[in-house]
């Protein structure tokens, strides 16, 4: 048999659009933290930053979701956002560090020795919260974050539309492509950083230039990593591109069926969830790698960190459908509580940043919640919504629980210090938790559409099953797999018997296909 009848050539283009548009996420995003730290912003203000950039996909992700939904024209939407955001992400580059107030050696050697140190350290401060450093990265990720990550919801809404269409493929196993690239490539750009700045050095040895801080503390030249991800980017409008558009039929009533979408009682309380899962996230994600920093840690040190923290996503993703279907999508999401909490307590501990490699193996649990959340709400939403429905669970997770843990992990981190930081934010994977399963337990577990019902009602809708017309039989004969999604409510075909032919529940057949 030829080799293309094994491979689907739409659902490759999906693949390699997650491989190149994470592989070049992997080269900037991990280090925007400690490369705004290195030019000399508070941990209060990159807090700040990432907060404002989260805020705006709030808005964005939705907006540009309604607009790719609304007019039919997905794949333009998503060609646009992911050139207008990589322009101004790679523009950051080009900033220039916060100006910083040097004391002579004469002074520094007077008496008030400590006086001194303390007040240059009051004026750098002062300096940093006014500088143009400060403001242009805080308008350049406040614009470019939400349009840079609405892509991505874009090119979900394709591989569930994709996979649908064409009755094969799981979600999992494109989205694990994705994880792929980021694991490689967040290794390889931090040893490449390592490697162009130990060149740098050689090169002027003997001379103080931009490489070097006093104190004789080398700087990281982050210029390779940013042409990288130029690169990738380049890639990833190549293959948008090459990829069939996937956009479904306009909407006639859009504003009423996403009214009707965000009115599931369910769904309000499985985002809900969504939201603490990503505020404990971004708290990770912003302030380990400062603290690693911290602890001494080199970008390859850094490198392999991400490198093992998203590796550990790929072989979750390939089983993520199975255990979803064994779980559920509610007990998948509770158990990352106790996942992120025990990480948050064991990252307390540590002294030695390679002890927080061993530690992130448990981040594969990560891929399991992503690929729950996103087949949730793709159930939950009919044909005509796909692209909204993945830009809001996208803009629950990274636009308001990103927003959220950043806004307090800030001022706690800056304030309290890295142990306190990770200590309280473990208290509050438990917090989160119960507040959790209290809401399922008391309003959504009988709404939940993909929970198991009683065998009392299953006997009861067998028994109710009605006589078949030959207009019943053909009609039914007609329905292709997949099709109780139609019209996008779960529960109103789930279990319906239509003539001798019965559409099974969802909770009752294999799902795979719509993962």
């Amino acid at each position: 048999m030829p080799f293309c009848d094994f491979v689907d050539g739409d659902l490759l283009v999906v693949k390699a659009i997650f491989f190149f548009f994470f592989s070049g996420a992997a080269c900037i995003y991990p280090y925007v933290s400690v490369y705004m730290q290195q030019v000399g912003l508070l941990p209060s203000q990159i807090g700040l930053i990432k907060s404002a950039g989260n805020f705006m996909s709030i808005i964005i992700k939705p907006v540009l979701g309604s607009i790719a939904d609304k007019t039919g024209r997905s794949k333009l939407v998503a060609v646009l956002t992911v050139m207008t955001a990589s322009a101004l992400l790679f523009s950051m580059l080009f900033i220039p560090p916060v100006p910083s107030k040097t004391t002579s050696r004469a002074t520094r050697e007077q008496s008030h020795l400590a006086d001194q140190d303390k007040s240059d350290r009051n004026t750098k401060d002062t300096q940093s919260w006014f500088s143009l450093t400060f403001w242009l990265f805080f308008w350049i990720f406040f614009l470019s974050h939400g349009v840079y990550w609405s892509s991505v919801s874009q090119v979900e809404a394709a591989s569930y539309q994709t996979i649908k269409r064409k009755g094969r493929g799981q979600f999992g196993r494109q989205r694990l492509f994705g994880s792929v690239g980021f694991s490689i490539f967040a290794f390889v750009s931090g040893f490449a950083m390592d490697t162009f700045t130990d060149w740098t050095k050689a090169e002027n040895q003997g001379k103080r230039t931009s490489v070097e801080t006093a104190g004789n503390k080398t700087k990281t030249d982050y210029s390779v990593a940013f042409y990288m991800f130029l690169t990738f980017m380049i890639l990833t409008v190549c293959c948008l591109l090459k990829l069939k558009d996937w956009s479904a039929e306009p909407s006639t009533g859009f504003l009423k069926d996403v009214g009707k979408l965000l009115s599931q009682l369910h769904l309000l309380i499985f985002l809900i969830a969504v939201l603490l899962l990503g505020a404990l996230d971004a708290a990770s994600e912003t302030f380990l790698l400062l603290h690693l920093k911290d602890l001494g840690a080199s970008q390859t040190v850094l490198g392999v960190f991400l490198f093992v923290r998203t590796a550990a996503e790929i072989p979750v993703y390939v089983i993520s459908t199975w255990i979803i279907t064994k779980l559920g999508y509610t007990a998948v999401l509770g158990c990352g509580f106790a996942a992120i909490g025990l990480r948050f307590l064991l990252y307390s501990f540590i002294s030695n940043p390679w002890w927080a490699v061993a530690i992130d193996t448990l981040n594969g649990y990560h891929a399991l919640m992503w690929a729950a959340m996103t087949s949730y709400v793709s159930i939950s939403a009919q044909d005509g919504l796909q692209t909204v429905a993945q830009g809001i669970v996208a803009t629950t997770f990274y636009g308001l629980g990103h927003t959220l843990g950043n806004l307090v992990g800030g001022v706690v981190y800056n304030r309290y210090g890295a142990v306190a930081f990770f200590r309280s934010f473990s208290v509050s994977c438990l917090i989160g938790f119960l507040l959790f399963y209290l809401l399922y337990r008391c309003f959504g577990k009988k709404k939940n559409p993909t929970g198991r019902r009683s065998d009392t009602e299953d006997e009861n809708e067998t028994q109710t099953s009605l006589m078949s017309t030959d207009g019943d039989v053909a009609e039914s004969q007609a329905l292709k797999q997949g099709t109780f999604l139609r019209g996008g409510s779960v529960t109103s075909l789930a279990g319906e018997n239509i003539g001798f032919l019965r559409l099974v529940k969802p909770q009752d057949r294999d799902i795979s296909g719509l993962k």
